[in-house]
């Protein structure tokens, strides 16, 4: 995880276990999954990327 060190670990200092656990989690939840691409799943931020296969593996509505 040397995003995680590098984008929000270094340098900061937590108050507590509990301020490093939130702080972190929100990072993963805020920036990690949401904003940053991975190569491994196309160039696209994992919930892009999830919200693509939920509408690729929707069924289609037929009209009439």
């Amino acid at each position: 995880m040397k995003t995680l060190k590098a984008e929000e670990v270094n340098g900061k200092k937590y108050l507590d276990i509990e301020d490093a656990r939130g702080r972190v989690g929100a990072f993963i939840d805020d920036v990690y999954n949401a904003r940053r691409i991975h190569s491994a799943i196309g160039c696209m931020a994992p919930t892009a990327f999830e919200k693509a296969l939920r509408q690729a593996n929707e069924p289609e509505t037929v009209l009439t």
